[in-house]
């Protein structure tokens, strides 16, 4: 019976988070105005899910969170895939590949990190700062290996940059990187750290009390 009911608790608390993810994409709520720039925190339910209850509700939040990426890609059309010279089907099951093994994967990371952080944490808090900075962190090296490993073998990059540029940008791999995510990844970062901590640190001392 204690089990069932612990069971049954998990669930509802996977299936609250799964709903807030969505509530965020829906709204708008998943993008923070900075000045300049606008920071995502849609890591932040997939990190506490992954602190709280473990990596792999972490892996079914991130693999919710990465539906979503797929589903906006779908509905700009691609532009990603298609910039890098990808046409038809290609497109379709590249990006797929590119949105949700990639969060899925980074949601069960999270989990565990923060199971192997949190051992060794005398404070019991600073282990849910870094988990808090992992889910962006993972999710952006994730997602920029992948897109990466893409645009390093798409099929009209070559023609169109030419042998020499193209050189340059296989040789410049981290600079690409750095252009293309910029400030706005260093501040999802910040921002999913100091939230996702701060939310999961308070839920574990109400949970005790």
């Amino acid at each position: 019976m204690v089990k069932a009911k612990a069971n049954l608790t998990y669930f509802v608390e996977l299936a609250l988070l799964v709903g807030i993810l969505l509530m965020m994409n829906i709204t708008g709520l998943a993008m923070i105005p900075l000045p300049g720039q606008y920071a995502s925190i849609m890591t932040v339910p997939v990190a506490v899910g992954a602190m709280m209850l473990g990596p792999m509700a972490g892996g079914v939040l991130g693999g919710m969170m990465g539906c979503i990426s797929f589903y906006t890609a779908i509905k700009t059309g691609f532009s990603t895939m298609f910039l890098a010279g990808y046409t038809g089907g290609s497109v379709v099951l590249l990006s797929f590949l590119n949105t949700i093994p990639t969060r899925i994967l980074m949601g069960v990371c999270v989990g565990w990190l923060f199971r192997a952080v949190y051992k060794m944490d005398r404070s019991k808090t600073i282990s849910y700062y870094i988990g808090g900075l992992a889910a962006p962190v993972l999710n952006t090296l994730f997602y920029m290996t992948v897109l990466v490993l893409l645009f390093l073998n798409a099929p009209t990059l070559q023609n169109l940059l030419g042998e020499e540029l193209m050189a340059k940008f296989q040789d410049n791999i981290l600079l690409f990187v750095a252009a293309y995510v910029g400030i706005q990844a260093v501040l999802e970062w910040v921002v999913g750290c100091v939230i996702s901590g701060t939310i999961c640190k308070a839920l574990r001392v109400v949970i005790k009390q």
